[in-house]
């Protein structure tokens, strides 16, 4: 031996092999040859162990590491040498079939599953929402797979790699063991009565198969009965519990700062506003914003670690989620949860819709799109009117039905004067009633019997929400068409400015590439700026444009149609052929100079939006540097105010989705102290009314002499504070014609009192000599339609409701006290106390003249007497 022995240890070891030789000899082996290879196995043990010298005590732990006979204590009762029996090895641990289902088969096939189907992303909850969960649950049965076959081959050359393994995977297992324990008793449930449910209670089978396996690879080290530990396990066991967090900790802490968002402590609010705004996680917040099952709150780990409450609601997701990055959350897509293929496709079209039948756009739904779209506009520049028909169709390939809905802005000072939706290719025209009469009959048809409705009705100032379902499954189309009447906007009295009705909000997606088919007609000339709205000789001189623009060329300025028109024509007239009696309505151009007001007060949103304006609003306010009644105010996370320093802009950088509200209110107050006074209001979308708006409606519907509201928007978008205002002549839309320096610049002008405005007023004349006179010209039934329009918001102002409902049904219009509804049959109709009007009273391009629809009733009626 090269390890040397003490004296001690020598004698023992040969007085041991003294009284192994009887019982030797009892069996019949060779007893020299058992003894020397019993030296050998001595001398490796002590060369491994590294001891400098084999004293008594390491002879009896070696002995007992080797699996060395036992001459007295472990004789078997069939031994012929009394008192003495032969210890032998234990046999290796078995990796039998087992172990490889339960820890490697289940979970490969259900990690395979939930992968292509997303079963339980569309029921409960995504338990993969990302690539690194995705290889963290794959690990697991590759880790099982490594361990099992190194048991198997007793293949024992990397056992500490394999040891750090199965601790991670060990870790893994408790991790969605613990995520799926609400959902494993109906697993079991379905297991025993359906024959399905395995998902939940995979994770608990793989954590004890996992166990087992480790058990297995550590006796796999074992040369006795004496179990030598296997490493790695609290290392593995770490490792695991670090990438766990490193995954989970975006979404953990955007969960709990959204908690802390919607807490009823103003400063504890805008702390958690401003982490989210500088780490938090976007995906997250956009998915609160869609809403979760009730199964997927239940199955909530991240909640009951971060609070134990509830999930914030969906209405407050949506409202963090501006605050936090200044955009509506229905501008993006809804959050990928799935990827279902095959039988389980309609999955992956999925998308909770709790605004159906609702008064709300909502967020955007999976497999509707836009599928055709054409706007047909006609013009008459002398009596200074527009009619434009816009004609959509939607398509659905998802496999549920779908209701489409659009925020639509209108032309300014417009009015939807027909609505007409296609049932089985068959033309069929809306009832006009009142608001809530109308939506209860929509609500009653598509939300109640699943039926073909579509429903018109105004959502603030020249806004209207459009709805219309079901848009069939599985690639079904759904056909509507909007008719705007508006009137002509004056900037000089040689040229009217028409701008085309556009997509402010929408629940559906257009498709990249997609186009508008639109043609104009004037008997003026007629023109736009955009390159692709070519020129076309008409009929007899008419001009005409034509061509196909895309969403982004449609609501940009360069798609505002100009017409000339003659300075000299300031009158027109038209029979109103709606009223009962011979009445006339006659419409007047008047001129006149632009006030000076009083008082000006600009209400600056502070919106990360408006970053790319905010040079051109600075420049704007500087002109107004030495007025003496001059305020700026920025509405931000506080809202700023100083009357003395207009370049207060200076101070801070737009962040976020800014309030607007308290700033407006505080506007009004300051503003209303004068008797002349303006609000300027610069501001980008307002898609969510972050704070009531009570108290800016009440003083704006209260004081005697309001200031007026100059609203100038710099981007396309809703503005749910205009929604509440609906109706006030006070509130002044400020129509964007180019870039919004260029505007604001007209702005200066018009506030400097160096500006004309031109203003279109209507009347009722008894006389038709009066209507005709100074040489007016005939402006068709538009004219009374436009005028019937600011009779309605009269009425409603001086609270005559009644009477506006009853005036909108007769002319046909879509107000803030009527909608227009297109029920399917005339049943349907009738149970809602609803008429829908006759096809030959809706206007159309060109309209028909009194003459034409007359010729048509003959004929018609003729058709009928020969049939």
């Amino acid at each position: 031996m090269t390890t040397p022995w003490t004296e001690a240890a020598r004698a023992e070891l040969e007085e041991y092999f003294s009284r192994l030789r009887p019982a030797l000899r009892a069996t019949g082996a060779d007893v020299e040859e058992v003894i020397e290879d019993l030296r050998r196995h001595l001398e490796a043990e002590t060369t491994t162990a590294k001891l400098s010298v084999v004293t008594e005590s390491d002879l009896q732990r070696l002995l007992k590491r080797i699996g060395a006979p036992e001459p007295e204590d472990a004789m078997p009762a069939t031994s012929s040498a009394p008192g003495f029996r032969i210890s032998h090895p234990p046999a290796p641990p078995k990796a039998g079939f087992f172990l490889l289902l339960v820890g490697v088969f289940m979970p490969a096939i259900t990690f395979t599953i939930e992968f292509i189907t997303g079963m339980c992303g569309a029921t409960f909850f995504d338990p993969m929402p990302s690539l690194w969960h995705k290889l963290l649950v794959a690990f697991v049965p590759v880790a099982n797979t490594l361990v099992w076959l190194a048991v198997k081959q007793q293949d024992l050359s990397r056992r500490v790699l394999l040891g750090w393994l199965n601790g991670a995977a060990i870790g893994i297992s408790i991790f969605y063991s613990l995520l799926f324990i609400p959902l494993m008793l109906p697993g079991v449930i379905a297991v025993i009565f359906m024959g399905f449910g395995l998902l939940p209670l995979t994770p608990i089978f793989a954590l004890v198969a996992t166990l087992f396996l480790r058990k297995k690879l550590a006796l796999s080290g074992s040369s006795a009965n004496e179990t030598a530990g296997l490493p790695g396990f609290w290392r593995g066991l770490a490792l695991a519990a670090l990438a766990l967090a490193l995954i989970e900790a975006p979404v953990f802490l955007t969960r709990l700062q959204l908690e802390r968002a919607t807490s009823g402590d103003a400063k504890t609010r805008l702390s958690g506003i401003m982490w989210l705004r500088s780490w938090g996680h976007e995906e997250t917040m956009l998915r609160a914003c869609y809403g979760w099952t009730r199964g997927a709150q239940n199955a909530d780990l991240v909640g009951w670690i971060t609070s134990g409450a509830q999930r914030v609601s969906t209405d407050e997701a949506r409202e963090i989620f501006f605050r936090v990055t200044g955009t509506p959350f229905n501008n993006l897509p809804a959050p990928e949860v799935r990827t279902a293929r095959g039988t389980w496709n309609e999955l992956n079209d999925w998308t909770w819709d709790d605004d159906h039948g609702g008064e709300r756009v909502g967020g955007r739904l999976k497999g509707l799109s836009i599928h055709n779209s054409r706007l047909d506009t006609t013009i008459n520049a002398e009596a200074a009117w527009s009619y434009t028909e816009w004609t959509m169709e939607f398509k659905n390939v998802a496999g549920q039905q779908r209701e489409a809905r659009a925020q639509i802005l209108l032309p300014p000072g417009g009015v939807v004067s027909r609505l007409t939706l296609w049932v089985n290719g068959e033309e069929r025209e809306a009832a006009f009633a009142g608001r809530a009469q109308t939506r209860k009959a929509y609500q009653e048809v598509a939300v109640v019997q699943r039926r073909d409705p579509v429903l018109v009705t105004t959502s603030g100032p020249d806004r209207i929400l459009m709805q219309c379902f079901p848009v069939p499954a599985n690639g079904g189309t759904i056909k509507i068409r909007l008719g705007i009447t508006a009137p002509l906007h004056l900037a000089v009295a040689s040229e009217g400015l028409v701008r085309l009705p556009m997509l402010l909000e929408r629940n559906f997606t257009i498709p990249q590439g997609f186009q508008h088919s639109v043609w104009a007609h004037s008997r003026s000339e007629l023109k736009s700026a955009n390159p692709h709205l070519a020129f076309e000789p008409g009929y007899k001189g008419d001009k005409t444009l034509r061509g196909q623009i895309t969403d982004t060329e449609l609501v940009s300025t360069e798609s505002l149609l100009r017409v000339t028109r003659d300075p000299a024509r300031i009158s027109a007239w038209t029979q109103d052929t709606r009223d009962s009696g011979k009445r006339f309505i006659r419409q007047s151009i008047s001129e006149r100079p632009s006030i000076k007001p009083e008082r000006i007060v600009f209400v600056v949103d502070g919106s990360i939006g408006m970053a790319p304006h905010w040079d051109a609003i600075r420049e704007t306010i500087q002109d107004f540097a030495n007025e003496p009644e001059f305020h700026v105010m920025v509405a931000s996370d506080e809202m700023v105010e100083d009357a003395r320093r207009p370049l207060l802009l200076k101070q801070g950088e737009p962040s976020g989705g800014q309030d607007n509200v308290p700033a407006l209110s505080r506007a009004w107050t300051l503003a209303a102290q004068k008797t002349n006074s303006v609000i300027v209001w610069i501001h980008g979308p307002q898609p969510l009314l972050l704070d009531s708006a009570e108290t800016l409606t009440q003083a704006a519907e209260r004081t005697a002499y309001p200031p007026r509201l100059i609203d100038v928007q710099t981007d396309l978008g809703p503005d749910r504070v205009l929604e509440k205002l609906e109706g006030l002549r006070s509130v002044q839309p400020w129509l964007r014609t180019g870039a919004l320096s260029n505007d604001l610049a007209r702005l200066v002008k018009h506030l400097q009192g160096a500006d004309t405005e031109w203003r279109l007023y209507r009347e009722t004349i008894e006389s038709e000599t009066t209507a005709k006179a100074d040489g007016a010209i005939e402006g068709e039934l538009h004219l009374a339609r436009l005028w019937a329009r600011d009779e309605i918001l009269r009425l409603k102002k001086s609270r005559e409701v009644d009477r506006a409902v009853v005036k909108a049904g007769v002319y046909q219009l879509v107000t803030p006290v009527s909608g227009a509804v297109v029920l399917e049959t005339q049943a349907q109709f009738a149970a809602s106390g609803l008429t829908p009007v006759p096809a030959e009273t809706v206007p159309s391009v060109p309209e028909p003249s009194a003459a034409a629809l007359l010729i048509l009733g003959c004929a018609a009626i003729l058709f009928r007497r020969r049939r």
